[in-house]
């Protein structure tokens, strides 16, 4: 279990790094999608949704190792091709 945990964390550690690197881009598209959200409620809500995804994660972990790793293990993969796909795309 504590070994998932901490690939769990890493992931997570992985995760805020493209985050914000996201965020920090100027972007069109990722202005657009969260502009809106961060007008509404401040501009560091999506990294409060960040660190909920990695403690909801960890907590699933303590139950069922397996479940905790694969669904986080398939947000990461799915957060690091959405990544890659915008940082590459032509503007």
């Amino acid at each position: 279990m504590w070994i998932t945990i901490i690939a769990i964390f890493g992931a997570g550690i992985a995760n805020f790094a493209m985050h914000r690197a996201f965020m920090e881009s100027d972007d069109p598209l990722i202005q657009q999608m969260v502009r809106p959200l961060a007008e509404k409620v401040g501009p560091n809500i999506t990294y409060v949704f960040e660190f909920l995804l990695l403690v909801g994660a960890m907590a699933i972990a303590t139950r069922n190792w397996f479940t905790g790793l694969l669904l986080y293990g398939l947000y990461t993969i799915f957060n690091a091709m959405a990544f890659s796909w915008v940082m590459h795309r032509p503007r």
